[in-house]
């Protein structure tokens, strides 16, 4: 059995530089030059995200939503780490000393983004995820789709629930192209949201 987990590659370089004094001599002789190096940070890289993952407690039966519905790719068959039998395995040494067997999907999204089902068998789910934006950390994901409509109406034929109005964002009021931007919930409670266009498109070189 095993588990991915992949390390950074650092971007950042040392520079060196020289510096001088000349303690107010014409001409420094070694012994007044000093010398030290100093590590200079370039613009940071902007970062591919690289995957997100979800905790759902029906590992087979998101695999089928999110596959039927989104396309999203299946890159390898899932996996179940058990602690009885492979105690040495990554997750456990990531994990605290409570979990004792999980399972895990490996998907992908049509711009390359991982997609992790993680099901919590032992210790199992506490709480169901829910549409509560006063709590803190990531409360939903996007995705982008020409109907977003469309797409809620098999969704929710498919066990989704609609949340709010499908909306106009700011951003795009007035602009010839209608944009589209909608929430909605999956059946084990995830929030999503499906945007007609990019988020780049929505959102770079506004006004408002």
């Amino acid at each position: 059995m095993e588990h991915a987990f992949f390390q950074s590659t650092p971007y950042l370089q040392p520079v060196t530089e020289t510096i001088l004094s000349t303690k107010a001599h014409p001409t420094p002789s070694p012994a007044t030059v000093q010398i030290s190096t100093t590590t200079h940070e370039e613009i940071p890289h902007n970062r591919v995200l690289n995957h997100i993952a979800l905790h759902i407690p029906d590992l087979e039966a998101a695999v089928s939503w999110y596959t039927t519905l989104f396309g999203f790719r299946r890159l390898r068959a899932p996996i179940c780490c058990d602690r009885s039998t492979d105690p040495c395995a990554p997750i456990f040494r990531v994990y605290d000393s409570k979990l004792h067997k999980v399972k895990l999907a490996f998907l992908a999204t049509g711009n390359g983004v991982g997609f992790e089902l993680f099901q919590f068998v032992d210790p199992p789910m506490s709480e169901p995820a829910r549409f509560d934006y006063t709590r803190g950390g990531v409360f939903h994901l996007a995705v982008t789709d020409p109907d977003p409509e469309g797409l809620l109406g098999r969704a929710v034929a498919m066990g989704a629930r609609h949340i709010g109005e499908a909306v106009v964002p700011a951003s795009c009021e007035g602009e010839g192209e209608r944009q589209v931007a909608l929430y909605m919930q999956d059946p084990w409670g995830n929030v999503i949201e499906a945007c007609s266009c990019s988020f780049e498109r929505m959102m770079a070189n506004r006004d408002k």
